[in-house]
């Protein structure tokens, strides 16, 4: 049995026979005056039938605190030109107790809150918008009688979805602090909620990990979208594509929506849904399907941002990409750089005002190799920190220091350390790179990166790239190489995919195996603002290749495998996405009412996206 009844009528203008039609029904009920005619008289009634509470000389209300007029207010009303709404608003002596309803107060303040709603739902102008109202404390359903109109006669309707939003709007009011207790019961089906979206991700990952295929008709589907949409001018948002790849999407949702995992989500969506509904309404409601359902319209949109996305680097898929080894730069031992004439403060001990240098010496160089080498055991890095601490006012040697110090493996880790002589040797790169002659783009990359990496100082990607780019323009390959990377990720540098692809085009077409590689690989999986281009890829996955890219010659050899790949990882992404906005659907509900209650207000949710009204025909013993 409903806990409460919202009726909603009008008064039509002109229409002399409805309105007694109706005053009949209102003025034959129990202790009601026994002639109503006119709209006048209704008003008058109103206000001044037996148990109508008294607001100042008689029963009728609005916002105003102001005493009204009866009289003003019922001729008001009466010669009104457009038409005249009203809506009766009815608990049962119990609920009216015990949620605090049994006075004219908490009656009054309940409609104006629900004032605002009203108005929306009857596409009348806050503005225009005059209405009175009147609480009637009947003995088994204490209840409000509201009148409504426009100041605009021309304005305003009230369709039957209209109604369903005044009720639910009253009802979510009325019974906050209930329907917070039944958020609270619910925790079981919530973690059960939760439970199969885990699950469904656990066995989607398996699925992937062994090798086995989606439904080859999903896989279809997914790949006939992606190349609709690449075609597609304009927004890409379902409301503006073609008829045709709005048909693709909706394939694609009906295909997700079968799944056993995802029917279950949405059957316990649907279950905390109708316990919702129950607390004001014995009826069932019959849930569209989960494709059908306007709560869910924002998935279709989801699908296609997910397939556009099949472009982006971050699907690479599992291909394993080469890092950048720790570069042995071959400085030519005739370019050792001329003494410099300052010391730098806070030497190291034993170097104290002595004079740094540059020197690609042999200690130096038996050191770097010891450093870099995998085959590299403790003793060895013990001897690489001999061979540079006798060089110390070398800043190649205290460059490699800070390597050393920082290296786990090492054994002689301390950061402490590895930072103090990255610090002196960015200082003493810093002094020696503006009288640099042959290897100046060298230091001026070394510069780079320190700052870039934040070695022996704070990171600061601006001065990074300003020594990089002056480095590259001087034909550093490593710090063109650094630059395109950064620009296409954007991760830390202003990301400028144009720059970068033509800094790997230039290195690409110098030979560069490494730029070949990245190229033809963003040019076979595609990436953002970047339009997949096959002969291209194959160009340079090819030169790659043939200068022994084992990772290249790996996307020549799966091509079809890396391409079923990432339309797998892209149904599988759909599936996540799809299964969290089941769950967080009815999360952020939850959340909302939590918040909303925690600040003491009356209503849970003012406009729920699904009504929770009462049908017109469940009614219990009440009067009006």
């Amino acid at each position: 049995m409903p806990k409460i009844i919202v009726t909603s009528r009008y008064l039509k203008s002109g229409s002399k026979k409805n309105l007694v039609n109706y005053v009949k029904y209102i003025s034959t009920r129990e202790g009601v005056v026994k002639t109503i005619s006119e709209r006048k008289n209704y008003v008058g009634y109103l206000a001044n039938r037996p148990g109508a509470v008294k607001y100042n000389s008689h029963g009728l209300f609005n916002e105003k605190d102001d005493p009204i007029d009866l009289e003003k207010a019922a001729k008001e009303v009466a010669d009104h030109g457009g038409n005249v709404w009203t809506h009766v608003v009815s608990l049962r002596r119990d609920d009216a107790q015990k949620m605090g309803y049994d006075n004219l107060k908490a009656w009054r303040d309940l409609v104006i809150r629900q004032i605002p709603s009203i108005a929306k739902n009857q596409k009348i102008d806050l503005k225009n918008l005059r209405w009175y109202a009147a609480f009637h404390d009947k003995k088994n359903n204490p209840h409000v009688h509201i009148i409504v109109y426009s100041t605009n006669e021309r304005e305003g309707f009230l369709t039957n979805h209209g109604i369903e939003k005044i009720r639910s709007g009253f009802a979510n009011d009325i019974y906050a602090d209930e329907l917070l207790h039944l958020y609270e019961q619910q925790t079981d089906l919530r973690n059960l909620l939760k439970k199969e979206s885990e699950q469904l991700m656990k066995q989607l990952a398996k699925s992937i990990s062994e090798n086995n295929n989606f439904d080859a008709e999903l896989i279809n589907l997914v790949s006939k979208l992606h190349w609709q949409l690449a075609e597609s001018k304009g927004k890409k948002v379902y409301g503006y594509l073609k008829s045709d790849v709005k048909k693709m999407v909706d394939k694609i949702f009906s295909k997700l929506a079968d799944n056993e995992s995802i029917k279950k989500m949405y059957d316990l969506w649907c279950e905390m849904e109708q316990q919702k509904h129950d607390v004001y309404s014995s009826a069932k409601v019959q849930f569209p399907s989960l494709v059908d359902n306007k709560e869910f319209r924002s998935v279709k949109n989801m699908i296609i941002q997910t397939v556009l996305q099949m472009d982006f680097p971050a699907l690479d898929m599992e291909i394993k990409m080469p890092e950048p080894a720790e570069i042995d730069f071959d400085i030519p031992i005739q370019i050792d750089e001329e003494v410099i004439n300052e010391t730098v403060d806070n030497s190291v001990e034993n170097s104290l005002h002595k004079k740094l240098y540059i020197k690609w010496s042999d200690s130096y160089k038996e050191a770097h190799k010891l450093i870099y080498s995998k085959e590299s055991m403790p003793n060895d890095y013990k001897k690489a920190e001999k061979l540079l601490l006798s060089e110390a006012n070398n800043v190649l040697a205290l460059h490699d220091l800070g390597k050393l110090y920082s290296m786990e493996k090492s054994g002689l880790k301390d950061d402490k350390m590895s930072f103090e002589f990255y610090e002196k040797a960015l200082q003493g790169f810093l002094q020696v790179e503006p009288k640099a002659k042959k290897i100046k783009p060298y230091l001026q990359y070394q510069i780079g990166t320190m700052y870039f990496k934040g070695l022996g100082t704070p990171i600061d990607n601006q001065k990074a790239s300003e020594y990089l780019e002056k480095s590259a323009e001087l034909g550093n390959q490593y710090a063109k190489q650094l630059l395109a990377f950064e620009y296409i990720s954007g991760k830390n540098f202003e990301k400028n995919i144009d720059k970068g692809i033509s800094l790997l085009t230039e290195l690409a077409d110098s030979g560069d195996v490494l730029a070949c590689y990245k190229l033809g690989k963003l040019y076979f999986f595609g990436a953002e603002d970047l339009e997949k281009d096959k002969e291209k890829a194959m160009h340079y996955l090819k030169l790659s290749a043939e200068q022994g890219s084992e990772y290249a010659q790996n996307i020549l050899d799966n091509q079809e495998k890396f391409e079923n790949e990432m339309l797998t990882s892209t149904i599988f992404s759909l599936f996540i996405n799809l299964s969290r906005c089941i769950e967080d659907d009815y999360h952020h509900k939850f959340q909302s009412g939590r918040k909303m209650i925690d600040s003491k207000l009356r209503r849970v949710i003012q406009e729920k996206k699904q009504s929770l009204g009462i049908k017109n025909e469940q009614t219990f013993d009440q009067t009006y």
